[in-house]
């Protein structure tokens, strides 16, 4: 995989097709090579739609987060990779775009996260780096700030879906994912930086 980490431009339809069987069983080392490989160009592919450089982060993480959710969907006789891939991105863009028609597109997370917008079974599980996270978890939460401390620990650690953890709290969807993307980043980070 270090080999398709460092070119993945010349991977054929075939090797692509090998990475997401290998991802269909859960190798997160796999889906490593995908995200790295489809992150700046789905990025490119949103910011076209949105125009906003924070929304189309957000509709990246959604979609790779869709790719790893829902993979056992992914059928290579069908389509490639990349289309079944752009077709998720585009499915989040449309229904992004949709719900914004009529008001200007803002950055707040509560605009970009209404309740109905997330179906209930991405809802649930809000990132493909959980279970590296969950085992670290613990080690790391003190490090937060006490409100994305109180959110991740709920999702990840007591396993609550998003919309319990927001009645729980008493705060909007929204609110709850973006707490969740600051804390997941950060953690990212301090275990990025201990690892290297």
């Amino acid at each position: 995989m270090d080999n398709q980490l460092a070119d993945t431009t010349k991977m054929s339809r075939q090797e692509w097709n090998d990475c997401m069987t290998k991802v269909q069983a859960g190798d997160s080392t796999a889906f490593a090579v995908i995200f790295t490989h489809f992150t700046p160009r789905l990025k490119q592919f949103a910011m076209k739609h949105v125009g906003s450089e924070h929304v189309a982060m957000e509709l990246v993480q959604d979609t790779l987060a869709a790719v790893w959710q829902k993979a056992h969907l992914f059928d290579g006789t069908k389509s490639a990779l990349s289309t079944w891939i752009y077709t998720i991105a585009r499915n989040l863009c449309f229904d992004l775009l949709r719900k914004q028609k009529g008001r200007e597109l803002h950055l707040h997370s509560e605009d970009i996260w209404p309740d109905d917008y997330c179906p209930p079974d991405l809802v649930d599980h809000y990132s493909p780096e959980q279970s590296m996270l969950k085992e670290q978890i613990v080690r790391y939460l003190d490090l937060l700030p006490l409100k994305q401390k109180q959110v991740v620990k709920a999702i990840y650690l007591d396993e609550m879906p998003h919309q319990d953890v927001a009645d729980k709290f008493d705060i909007p969807l929204g609110t709850v994912k973006s707490r969740l993307r600051l804390a997941v980043e950060k953690l990212k980070d301090t275990i990025n930086s201990e690892q290297l």
